[in-house]
C-alpha cells in the first residue's frame, strides 16, 4: 500500500522555456527509485538536453537508501528558522519529515537551476471504490482581476469551488479555471492535471468533479502559495492518469504505474 507520493521530475529548455518531463522518483521497497522517462528522449531531440548530474546512464534504474542529491538540495533544511514557516506555507503538521510528502508540495523549484517537480495524481481505494485525487496550489491568482483577488481573501477551508473551461486560453486550449459560487476567478488547475480532468468529465460528466479548498496562506504569501486545492473525482473503467509518453519509464521492463494508489 504506497503511500508515498510519486513525483516527476521537469526540466525547462532555457530559450523555449518549454517544459519537459524527464524522469520519475518514488520509493520501492524502502529505496529511492529514479528513472528517467520517455519525455527525456524528446527533450534531448527538441532542446539538446543532456543526461542528469548522478544519473549519467539513461538506461537504468537508480536505486539509493538516501534521497538523491538533485532532490535534497530542493529540500529547505530542518535547521533553518523558516522551516517551520515553510511546512505551515504548505499546509503541513510541524513535525513532518517526509521528503517526498514536502517536494509534492513545494514542487521544488530553484532560480539556480532549470528543474522542478510534479507529483502524480492519486487512486484512492475505500470499501472498493476508486477515487481519482490531485492536490495543488491554484496556478495565476494574480492576474485574476482585483474582485477576484480581494474575494480570495474571504473564503475559508473546505469550501467549494467550481471548474470552468478556459477556450479562448491562446497558450492553452485544455485550460480550466476554478471560481466561487458567486462566480469569482480564483486561479488554474496545473496544466498537467488538465487532461485527466477533462478525460473524466468526458467519460463521468463534470458531476463527478468535486474541488474543495483544503488550506488557505494570507495575502502575505507569494499568490502561487495562497490557495491549496484538493480536486476528486469518479475513476472511470479502464482509467490511466497521466497517459502521455512523457511520463512512461524508458525501461520496458519497468512496473510502469504513473499514479499513487492509496488504500483507506
Amino acid at each position: 500500500m504506497p503511500n508515498e507520493p510519486i513525483i516527476y521530475l521537469r526540466w525547462q529548455d532555457r530559450y523555449t522555456r518549454r517544459w519537459f518531463v524527464v524522469g520519475r522518483l518514488r520509493l520501492v521497497n524502502s529505496l529511492y527509485e529514479f528513472v528517467y522517462t520517455q519525455g527525456y528522449r524528446e527533450a534531448q531531440q527538441v532542446a539538446a538536453m543532456q543526461p542528469i548530474s548522478g544519473f549519467p546512464d539513461t538506461s537504468i534504474r537508480y536505486l539509493s537508501e538516501s534521497l538523491f542529491p538533485i532532490f535534497q538540495n530542493r529540500l529547505m533544511s530542518q535547521n533553518r528558522e523558516e522551516h517551520s514557516g515553510q511546512l505551515k506555507r504548505l499546509g503541513l503538521q510541524p513535525h513532518t519529515n517526509d521528503p517526498l510528502l514536502i517536494l509534492a508540495r513545494s514542487r521544488g523549484g530553484k532560480v539556480t537551476d532549470p528543474f522542478d517537480v510534479i507529483p502524480a495524481p492519486m487512486e484512492l481505494i475505500s470499501e472498493g471504490r476508486r477515487t481519482y485525487a490531485v492536490e495543488f496550489f491554484l496556478h495565476g491568482l494574480r492576474y485574476m482581476p482585483q474582485g477576484s483577488q480581494e474575494a480570495s481573501e474571504k473564503v475559508q477551508p473546505g469550501s467549494r469551488l467550481f471548474l470552468l473551461r478556459d477556450l479562448q486560453n491562446p497558450k492553452d486550449s485544455n485550460a480550466l479555471m476554478l471560481k466561487d459560487e458567486n462566480n469569482h476567478l480564483f486561479g488554474y488547475v496545473p496544466r498537467y492535471y488538465s487532461p485527466d480532468v477533462l478525460s473524466i468529465v468526458e467519460t463521468e460528466g463534470p458531476a463527478s468533479i468535486e474541488v474543495t479548498i483544503r488550506h488557505l496562506n494570507p495575502s502575505s504569501a507569494p499568490p502561487s502559495e495562497r490557495m491549496f486545492c484538493r480536486l476528486t473525482a469518479t475513476w472511470p473503467k479502464d482509467f490511466k492518469p497521466f497517459r502521455a509518453p512523457e511520463y512512461q519509464s524508458l525501461l520496458s521492463s519497468d512496473d510502469d504505474q504513473p499514479w499513487s494508489r492509496i488504500a483507506s
